[in-house]
């Protein structure tokens, strides 16, 4: 306990020169853990926008679909599938047409992805009904409505009740299409999306099709919870059966779940990189107080101090350098992510350079508790580092030529 409060008194000694150590660590810390807290946020905005909005939890598919995404490649019995799946605790699912056509206004044509949905069910695996800029979502007693994307509205010159006229295949390959009335635009965060998807009524698209209405192209499932995808994943394969393709979102979108895994590793590699970099300030300051307490040093040898006791004294100097600075850094950091957690950032001038990608321009930062504990261990790992040389140079000394020395 003597040899604590010497090393604390040691630290205190140079104020200047150790307030300048902490202010580094600390700075170093808030700038690596909000960077950190950036990048996290913006990811977990990307992955609840792809499963909220684009592709829900888990979807359902036939295996040939996927290769050529043809009328004819259905999932029949959808109604028992649907019973059975929404029976597991947590989970809600909803069937979708989906068919490519070419969607044509009076002023220019492109290539569209039609979702025939089932409004009241859509509603429960997909927030697309709160993302409406103009108009409503799908009337009750309205036929051959159609809900576009802001920037495919821009891009045929649409607006609320302007007429749509699509074309595409049945499933026996016949060209067929229908004229849809415009009730509501949607906007989200993702540019690409909002130019290819359109949503109509299921029944209105099955009944131009002469499709059963038993049958869908995709399940979306939808689950409270998402550390049960596998678990939840297990049980709808074993309702669909192995004629059906079950995938999870992150086999749908590999590359938002190896983000988010590169992500985890940005963060510590982040962190590390700035604490190996504040290590080298750490051992030259340490260096110049034994370089500074040569004599003190040699004498404290001289009468008995061992150099293991040497070793402790320098050892606690360092850690409470290092650890002083962290705790602050890791303090006001938590106040800065937790305020712009709530507020946000918004980077709007940037918004359509943001929105091209897939990302909303609104950034909200976030971090777990395992990431600060994570950064504390490595922060003791840094201190230790950094007492090493120091430590060697001070126990290589001889305390004869030391006390000789001027």
């Amino acid at each position: 306990m003597e040899l604590i409060k010497i090393a604390w008194r040691n630290v205190w000694r140079s104020k200047t020169r150790s307030l300048v150590v902490i202010a580094a660590v600390c700075i170093g810390m808030i700038g690596g853990v909000f960077s950190s807290a950036l990048m996290f946020g913006m990811m977990e905005q990307r992955i609840k926008v792809a499963i909220s909005t684009e592709m829900a939890h888990i979807q359902i598919h036939n295996p040939k679909y996927i290769d050529n995404q043809e009328s004819k490649y259905f999932i029949a019995n959808t109604n028992e599938y649907l019973s059975k799946i929404r029976k597991i605790e947590g989970v809600t699912a909803s069937a979708r047409l989906k068919i490519s056509a070419m969607a044509s206004s009076a002023e220019t044509a492109t290539g569209v992805v039609i979702n025939g949905i089932i409004p009241a069910d859509e509603i429960k695996v997909s927030d697309i009904s709160t993302r409406l800029v103009a108009g409503d979502y799908f009337a009750e007693d309205k036929g051959n409505q159609i809900l576009v994307g802001a920037e495919f509205a821009e891009k045929l010159k649409l607006d609320l009740r302007s007429k749509v006229v699509l074309n595409f295949q049945d499933t026996s390959g016949t060209l067929t299409g229908a004229t849809f009335r415009v009730c509501g635009i949607y906007k989200t965060t993702n540019k690409a999306y909002d130019e290819t998807q359109v949503f109509v009524k299921k029944d209105d698209i099955a009944q131009i099709c002469l499709y059963d209405g038993d049958i869908s192209h995709e399940i979306a499932v939808l689950i409270d919870d998402n550390d049960k995808l596998d678990e939840v994943k297990t049980e709808v394969q074993g309702i669909v059966g192995k004629d059906n393709l079950v995938r999870t979102w992150k086999e749908i979108s590999p590359d938002l779940a190896m983000m988010t895994d590169m992500m985890t590793q940005y963060g510590s590699y982040l962190v590390l990189i700035i604490l190996m970099a504040l290590a080298f300030g750490i051992i030259n300051t340490m260096l110049m107080s034994i370089l500074e307490r040569k004599k003190e040093l040699g004498m404290l040898m001289a009468i008995g101090m061992n150099k293991p006791k040497i070793r402790r004294m320098i050892v606690w100097e360092t850690v409470f350098l290092t650890f002083i600075g962290t705790i602050i850094g890791i303090v006001f950091s938590q106040v800065l992510v937790s305020y712009f957690g709530r507020v946000g950032i918004n980077l709007g001038m940037y918004a359509e350079a943001f929105e091209s990608l897939g990302y909303d321009s609104m950034l909200y930062p976030v971090l777990n508790t395992g990431f600060y504990v994570q950064v504390v261990i490595l922060t003791v790992v840094t201190a230790l580092f950094s007492a090493i040389f120091p430590i060697r140079r001070a126990i290589k000394m001889n305390p004869a030529e030391v006390l000789r020395t001027e």
